[in-house]
């Protein structure tokens, strides 16, 4: 939402001075210093810890301490220890600038998002005090504008409050603040304070609008309607009669437009458009983005503000899974009349400092999002709720949004608070929370926060007075969206053997082990599972920006502070050596650990989405870190480089995606390998013939057997093709590869899956290869250039990718991490995006772009 300014005819628009654009300084002071001024004993200014330094709005106290060189890099080794004091000491926030040239009845200081606890000055003058992350707050300074030609804005941070990290006690909990940053297993602690958000002055007319909500739908006859309604604010004691034109188009061309009056200061209305073009989720259809403008004008067409939006138009419902049990809640999201399976990630804040986080870094993030076909991301409730920046992305990247309110569990107790002070809290930040984001097309699900239980350790329910009130504020304010009562939502968090009581789960978030894994996850009946994971290695890139030379070898967690430290529950050194054997280089140990995470995470989604529509979909933990870690459950690393159960995963949520369900990884040497083969179809493919093939190979490229059928692809349906039983050779300690091939009109997929004989290190085999890779460049078009990649050796190339060698741009390939036998070849493109400046300044200068891509194996 963007607001106009300056002079128009028949009318003046609303203006505003941001408050980004005068210069800003800081300093940290002791607690309660800043209030004394001036030192009782010795009548001396009491100066302070620091000098003023430059402070960006919005920004992190962190961010300018480490600009001015008070920290060290933060992220490195265990320097975040070093910083913890920042979180205690009172800051001074400060700018002076001249009264800025707009023109209003009555001007307001407002702030979009201060951290934590806050009292407001200008020109020296108290205009209130504040507490609380997520609340817009503002204050007239209507004579202090009109009487100053300078202005001198003075804000004073109180020291972060004390809360719990992810081991304390739910129903404790006291304030709104981000409690990941506490300490959470993914990050360290290191508590954000500062403006976070914008700070403006705003210009008001003499009437204006206050709240504003949108929505779509679209009715039984296939006409598409937006609904508005607001309320409006009227300086005049007689307010003149006030008409809000509501105008909708489409690439520039007009759409529909209707006027509507305002009646004790509020206002309601829709537009129809005929012959919509409709939004869709990521990879279901296209999300064709209406421009909105609400102006509002008295009757003589005199304009007193205008506001534009984008809102897509689209239907959307919730409807019961297949076969549900009885009291289940509608899982499954149906989105224009189709039904949407769930491909789904949770996302953690993008970075510790928050505020830090610039536009690039969002659309990086969201880019990644979309290319691995994600549809859903749940927004969890320990970290933020996260701003109009990612809702405008996931708005035009077609990814709907599961907003959790700021709640999470802790451990001793998942209980939410019923504290008063909690509660009144939790209203502000859910009735804020609620109308800033309703206005998102991708806005999807609101659910009371994360794993919150009662004392018996099952899941919270409307029956809580905590999870009623936002239940109450949902339907009072967004009532067309569904409220659930927390994530894992029921009856138990976790999978039960007890047929139809696996509702929406959690869990589990490591390997569990050959054969364990396969066939606890095989037997599963969930109806949604909200949030699982698999850990593993972080990319080669992480390792030299967090651990001095001596720290970058392989080694147990248990053997090394500074791993423990940027890894904590996410070490996998025992699982990795015992199926790969002792692993003595940094490169093979990050190759295992992520070939493990991607084996393990894929099985999953896999086994979910072969139960399509009696299973809803399934949503990774995690997509992302607030920091490096060099081991976690996250797909994507903080310094933007894809893992390799990214590019697994991004095949298991394909269109079209053929997979082989098993049991175990080991075979016996002249035993046999038993599954069944599957094809799973979205919504948007046609129902359609199809040729389904599949191999057992070994790895010089030998097919060791063969079976092919002919199978039909349904839309939205996971169809099993035929089971298959392939004899192994009398070999010890050998390695071989199912490989599945769908065909079908013009779309091929195929999925690779790896069985071993070596019943002590099971892909131990796969080291002692020796592949080699000749890549071709065939052509390229802006920063995207097409490759064909061909396995010139004797042996497989397991897990090719592509790698850019000089650190100066982001990559995203069309395939990653797949299989060429000797003599194949597959062609891939690669598209770079140029490397950006973010969180603590990691390039003092923008590198050139000039990526050089290689593609390398296992």
């Amino acid at each position: 939402m963007c607001y106009t300014n300056g002079k128009a005819a028949g009318g003046v628009r609303r203006m505003n001075f941001d408050l980004s654009n005068a210069k800003w300084q800081l300093k940290a002071m002791d607690p309660y210093v800043p209030l004394m001024g001036n030192s009782m004993e010795t009548g001396q200014e009491l100066r302070g810890i620091t000098p003023w330094v430059d402070y960006t709005v919005p920004g992190s106290v962190a961010l300018a301490m480490y600009r001015a060189g008070w920290i060290e890099y933060p992220y490195y080794e265990k320097n975040s220890l070093r910083c913890e004091w920042l979180e205690n000491k009172w800051w001074v926030c400060q700018a002076a600038f001249a009264r800025p040239a707009i023109r209003g009845k009555r001007y307001r200081l407002v702030f979009h998002g201060v951290d934590y606890e806050a009292a407001v000055y200008l020109n020296g003058v108290l205009l209130g005090e504040h507490t609380g992350m997520y609340e817009r707050f503002s204050f007239d300074i209507t004579r202090l504008f009109e009487e100053n030609e300078q202005l001198t804005l003075r804000v004073l941070l109180r020291n972060a409050p004390d809360e719990m990290g992810q081991i304390g006690m739910t129903s404790q909990t006291h304030t709104q603040k981000s409690r990941f940053n506490y300490k959470w297993d993914f990050s360290t602690r290191l508590v954000h304070l500062g403006i976070w958000q914008k700070a403006e002055i705003i210009a008001d007319e003499a009437y204006g609008f206050e709240d504003v909500a949108l929505t779509s739908d679209v009715d039984s006859g296939g006409t598409g309607l937006l609904h508005g309604s607001g309320t409006v604010f009227s300086l005049p004691e007689t307010p003149e009669r006030l008409f809000v034109k509501m105008a909708a188009s489409l690439g520039g061309k007009a759409a529909a437009s209707a006027v509507f009056p305002v009646q004790a200061s509020g206002w309601r209305g829709s537009l129809s458009v005929a012959a919509p073009q409709l939004w869709y989720p990521n990879g279901a259809g296209a999300q064709p983005l209406y421009d909105v403008r609400l102006t509002l004008q008295d009757g003589d067409g005199y304009i007193y503000e205008e506001r534009e939006y984008q809102q897509g138009i689209r239907r959307l419902r919730y409807v019961q899974n297949e076969d549900a049990p009885e009291g289940a809640f509608p899982y499954t999201f149906e989105v224009n009349g189709r039904k949407i399976y769930v491909k789904g990630v949770n996302m953690v804040p993008l970075d510790l400092m928050y505020s830090d986080v610039t536009p690039e870094r969002y659309e990086a993030t969201l880019r990644a999002a979309a290319h691995m076909h994600v549809n859903c991301i749940r927004v969890w409730g320990g970290g933020i709720i996260e701003t109009e920046e990612f809702y405008r992305l996931c708005d035009r990247y077609g990814i709907m949004v599961w907003q959790e309110f700021i709640q999470s569990s802790s451990g001793i107790d998942n209980i939410p608070s019923k504290r008063p002070e909690f509660l009144a809290l939790l209203e502000k930040t859910a009735r804020c929370a609620v109308k800033e984001r309703r206005n998102h097309t991708c806005l999807t699900v609101w659910s009371g926060g994360n794993e919150l239980t009662d004392a018996d350790g099952v899941p919270a329910t409307y029956d809580d007075a905590n999870i009623a009130l936002l239940k109450s504020i949902v339907e009072e304010l967004d009532p067309a969206r569904m409220f659930l009562p927390t994530s894992a939502s029921g009856p138990s968090e976790w999978q039960l053997s007890e047929p139809g009581k696996s509702h929406d789960i959690h869990g589990d978030w490591k390997y569990r082990g050959n054969p364990r894994h396969y066939q606890s996850y095989a037997q599963s009946d969930n109806l949604f599972h909200s949030e699982f994971g698999c850990d593993g290695m972080s990319g080669l890139r992480t390792i030299p920006k967090i651990f001095a030379a001596e720290n970058r070898k392989p080694v147990s967690m248990d053997e090394n502070d500074s791993w423990r430290f940027h890894g904590d529950w996410w070490c996998t050194w025992q699982r990795d050596t015992e199926i790969f054997g002792a692993l003595t280089e940094i490169e093979e140990f990050v190759a295992a650990s992520q070939w493990m995470q991607a084996e393990g995470l894929r099985f999953i989604l896999e086994a979910n989405r072969r139960r399509q529509f009696h299973n809803s979909g399934s949503m990774i933990w995690q997509f992302n870190e607030p920091w490096p870690n060099v081991s976690c459950t996250n797909l994507y690393t903080y310094f933007d480089q894809p893992k390799m159960a990214y590019y697994w995963a991004r095949d298991a949520f394909s269109a079209l995606h053929p997979s082989f369900a098993y049991e175990n990884l080991y075979v016996c040497p002249g035993g046999t390998l038993n599954g069944s083969v599957w094809v799973s179809a979205d919504g948007c493919l046609p129902r359609q013939a199809a040729a389904v093939c599949c191999e057992l190979l070994d790895m010089r490229g030998t097919v060791l057997g063969r079976e092919e059928t002919a199978a039909e692809i349904l839309p939205n349906r996971s169809v099993r093709c035929g089971d298959v039983c392939f004899r192994i050779p009398e070999q010890e300690a050998a390695l071989f590869c199912v490989r599945v091939t769908v065909r079908a009109g013009e779309s091929e997929a195929t999925g690779c899956y790896f069985f071993s004989t070596d019943r002590d290190h099971l892909y131990a085999p796969a080291r002692r290869l020796s592949p080699r890779i000749q890549v071709k460049e065939l052509g390229r078009e802006g920063n995207t250039a097409r490759y064909r990649v061909t396995n010139a050796g004797a042996e497989a190339a397991l897990h090719v990718r592509a790698e850019e060698r000089n650190d100066c741009a982001n990559i995203l390939a069309d395939a990653g991490y797949f299989t060429l036998f000797p003599g194949e070849a597959r062609e891939v493109s690669v598209t770079a995006y140029p490397k950006f400046r973010y969180g603590f300044d990691e390039y003092a200068d923008t590198p050139a772009f000039e990526p050089q891509i290689d593609f390398i194996a296992f």
